[in-house]
């Protein structure tokens, strides 16, 4: 069965390929480099969707694999001293006979990275659900290069298996062979051109209803992945350019400090987070922050997420 399965993604990954390869080299031809986040944008992105042929996805999973112990001081500028859970997820995009994902999860290695000293909560059997669910994806993308995203694929025990159907970007390339993290998620040299490489300008089919947003600012490589489904659901997956919804719905940034040690641009983030909450407020668009925990959960209890298979 499961290796039925992995054919069948095979063959929906072969396809998808041939399409994202002649989109990849209209798209760049055709489009300024320059990324403006604007209503226009969002509908290039809805026509975009449609290039790729095929079934479109009709539901998505999470897990989650861990937590870090936040506040909601270190999170958004003005919170307050009050816990925020910060959850480390991954999700799965569900067609009728194939699979995506978005991020990978991590192991307990790298999740320590992220406690600051501390012994935080971590899940081994949940991490391993992900690590089969990437094997049985057509498809893994990452919303960028830092390790609670990447790792599940750069320290997999499966890492050559599941190389040749991750995607990376030219720029999360280029910071995980010059500037990762953290040691234990960097790229030697020889090992980039195991992985499928892009380059865009602002936006990308991948499959059939998805495509990538370019959204540099949290890292180099930042990219959302927008995703809508067969009853036309629309979700934005926004990575980390928000950590939880409040900072979409002021928009608010992190804290200086915060956006200090992660070394990331405020002026970006805040022309994504704009552009992010008019998708919210006018547009319906279900806006899917990775580390938002107590979202996800209603996220969960109004059906609009299901648990990873």
């Amino acid at each position: 069965m499961y290796r039925h399965h992995i054919l069948k993604a095979a063959a929906s990954a072969a396809i998808w390929a041939l399409a994202l390869t002649s989109a990849q080299a209209q798209l760049n031809s055709s489009v300024s480099p320059l990324v403006t986040y604007n209503e226009d944008l969002l509908e290039r992105i809805r026509e975009t969707a449609k290039i790729i042929p095929g079934n479109s996805p009709v539901s998505i999973n999470f897990m989650k694999i861990a937590e870090s112990h936040r506040t909601y001081a270190a999170v958004i500028e003005g919170g307050s001293d009050e816990p925020f859970i910060s959850a480390r997820t991954a999700f799965q995009v569900l067609y009728p006979s194939a699979s995506v994902m978005i991020d990978t999860g991590m192991d307990e290695t790298v999740h320590s990275f992220y406690g600051f000293g501390r012994e935080e909560p971590f899940w081994p059997e949940k991490n391993e659900l992900v690590q089969q669910a990437l094997r049985g994806a057509s498809l893994i993308i990452v919303t960028h290069e830092h390790g609670d995203h990447i790792a599940g694929v750069l320290r997999s025990n499966y890492r050559d298996e599941l190389a040749l159907k991750t995607l990376l970007t030219k720029a999360q390339v280029e910071t995980l062979l010059t500037n990762p993290q953290l040691p234990e998620i960097g790229l030697a040299s020889g090992d980039s051109s195991n992985y499928l490489i892009v380059d865009y300008d602002r936006y990308l089919p991948v499959a059939p209803g998805m495509v990538l947003v370019k959204s540099p600012g949290h890292t180099p490589g930042h990219q959302m992945v927008y995703t809508r489904l067969a009853n036309n659901e629309e979700y934005l997956f926004i990575g980390d350019i928000g950590w939880l919804l409040e900072n979409v719905a002021g928009p608010t940034l992190r804290p200086e400090a915060t956006s200090e040690r992660i070394g990331e641009n405020r002026q970006a983030i805040m022309a994504q987070l704009i552009w992010i909450k008019q998708l919210m407020d006018h547009h319906g668009i279900i806006i899917v922050p990775s580390h938002d925990n107590d979202l996800l959960n209603r996220y969960r209890e109004q059906g609009l997420l299901g648990d990873l298979e």
